[in-house]
C-alpha cells in the first residue's frame, strides 16, 4: 500500500467507499442535487463563490462535467460512479461538495464525517 501522501484522489475515494458503502448513494444524490441547482441558477451561487481556486466559469464547467458523469453513470454501481467523480479536476469540485455534505447532513462526530476530514484533509 502507498503512503498516505502518495495516494491519488481516486484511491482516497475508493477507501471511503470500502469503509462506508452504505453512505455513497446519499452522497451521490447530494452531489447531483447541488450540481443541478448550481446549473439552474448560477447567479445565486456567484455571490458565494470564492475565486482563489477556480474562476466561476470553471466551476460551472466542472458542475456540468459532474452532472453529465452522474447522469451517464446512473446504471453503474454507486462505488465506481463515486470513484470516477474524483478523477482529474472534478475532484476539486466533488471534494468541496463532499465536505459540504458532511457539514449539512452528518453530525460532526459521526464516523463518516471524521473519515472524510481525515482522508481528504478538509
Amino acid at each position: 500500500m502507498n503512503r498516505y501522501p502518495d495516494l491519488s484522489n481516486t484511491a482516497k475515494a475508493r477507501i471511503l467507499c470500502q469503509l462506508f458503502a452504505a453512505q455513497i448513494p446519499a452522497v451521490l444524490e447530494f452531489i447531483a442535487k447541488e450540481s443541478a441547482a448550481l446549473l439552474e441558477n448560477p447567479a445565486a451561487f456567484k455571490y458565494w463563490h470564492d475565486e482563489r481556486l477556480f474562476s466561476f466559469e470553471r466551476l460551472l464547467s466542472l458542475a456540468k462535467e459532474v452532472k453529465s458523469c452522474i447522469s451517464q453513470g446512473r446504471r453503474k454501481d454507486p462505488t465506481s460512479l463515486f470513484i470516477s467523480l474524483f478523477d482529474g479536476y472534478r475532484a476539486c469540485y466533488t471534494a468541496q461538495l463532499l465536505a459540504r455534505y458532511t457539514l449539512e447532513n452528518e453530525p460532526p462526530r459521526e464516523r463518516f464525517a471524521i473519515a472524510v476530514r481525515l482522508i481528504f484533509m478538509v
